[in-house]
């Protein structure tokens, strides 16, 4: 016998069911899906509380269905961090949209965080994408102008993250694809991920990059360090390179590109990056109108990056434009991000553009 949610997708025999590689029985399931039908209608909006005039847009607020913790927390504990997991379970639709509430947040992007969907097999993370992505639909569904969604991949699958994206454009309307900065022992822009983007630019859409540390340097380097305050940062720039130097960005135009955490190094090594790159044989071919300008197209988030020093470099070298808010909810508080910002020398048009402006014009969905 078969056993199958549908809106999940998901199903598995019962004799495997036990032992399913998603972490997820029939009951888990039931009791999933109840789980959300509740939190779903819990929010102030259900409880009939009004938004204040909500005006500002987060590209960078991280969600968890409850079928995902289960992988999730095996991940943690392989890699040393099982201080995320209070977080992780704690987070509910409410608590979400009682912070957006509080903050004066129309809408905000979901998104998968570290370390995505893949645990090292393709059908389980095949399974857990079409999980998280109906999830996030859900929610969008359930309040509407609350939510968008960038859409969970089984990358380094490159057949399954085709089938996946067919799917969230297709039927859940995704406002794009949430892409993590590497893939085991491989960068977004290796030359055996050029389909993905390929149908990316002919949709004319959103990618967006969450850093995770790749294998080289994903134990703790430093003893007592995890990856977060120094590899994530440094893999959003190889992930950055990575595009570049393979042509993604040069082949792609019809795309956008939007990086997380203000570029991770981009903006403080981009002169070296330029120096160390003008040799290649081919940068008419990868960077047409240098790589300065190749990198000042891209969009880059402000989530736990609103410190004097990191947002001066991100404003002095890419255009106001392409600097969108996010804020690495439930991991920081939207709050504490807008007090940061708010505490720095911008301007009121710049805040404007950031908090909400730059955002609507980047997603189509935000334009009405």
């Amino acid at each position: 016998m078969r056993l199958r949610d549908r809106s999940s997708g998901f199903a598995c025999t019962e004799a495997a069911d036990r032992n399913c590689t998603c972490g997820m029985s029939r009951r888990r399931v039931m009791t999933s899906m109840a789980a959300f039908a509740a939190t779903a209608v819990t929010g102030p909006a259900a409880r009939g509380q009004t938004p204040a005039a909500p005006r500002i847009v987060d590209t960078h607020h991280h969600f968890f269905p409850p079928p995902y913790l289960e992988p999730l927390a095996a991940w943690n504990d392989k890699a040393g961090v099982p201080g995320q997991t209070p977080i992780q379970r704690a987070w509910t639709v409410a608590r979400a949209i009682d912070d957006m509430d509080r903050n004066n947040v129309a809408t905000a992007m979901l998104s998968i965080s570290t370390p995505g969907i893949w645990f090292g097999e393709a059908e389980a993370a095949r399974k857990m994408a079409r999980i998280c992505n109906d999830y996030g639909a859900e929610l969008a569904r359930s309040h509407p102008g609350r939510f968008g969604l960038f859409a969970s991949v089984p990358m380094p699958d490159v057949e399954g993250t085709l089938r996946e994206i067919e799917y969230v454009f297709d039927v859940l309307k995704a406002d794009g694809i949430g892409f993590m900065t590497s893939y085991g022992d491989k960068w977004p822009g290796d030359p055996m991920f050029a389909p993905v983007f390929a149908e990316l630019n002919r949709r004319k859409t959103v990618a967006y990059f969450h850093p995770l540390a790749p294998n080289c340097c994903a134990g703790m380097l430093i003893p007592g360090v995890t990856g977060s305050p120094v590899e994530y940062m440094f893999d959003t720039t190889r992930a950055v390179v990575s595009l570049l130097v393979n042509g993604t960005f040069a082949r792609n135009k019809d795309m956008r590109f939007l990086f997380s955490h203000a570029g991770g190094t981009i903006p403080m090594v981009a002169g070296r990056i330029a120096n160390a790159l003008k040799g290649r044989k081919d940068i008419a071919e990868i960077a047409p109108e240098g790589i300065d300008a190749e990198f000042r197209k891209l969009h880059y988030d402000t989530a736990n990056s609103f410190y004097a020093p990191t947002i001066a470099a991100l404003t002095s070298y890419v255009p106001d434009t392409q600097v969108v808010f996010g804020t690495d909810f439930p991991y920081l508080t939207i709050g504490q991000n807008l007090d940061g910002l708010r505490k720095l020398a911008l301007t009121p048009a710049q805040m404007t553009a950031i908090t909400r402006d730059n955002a609507v014009r980047l997603l189509p969905r935000l334009q009405g």
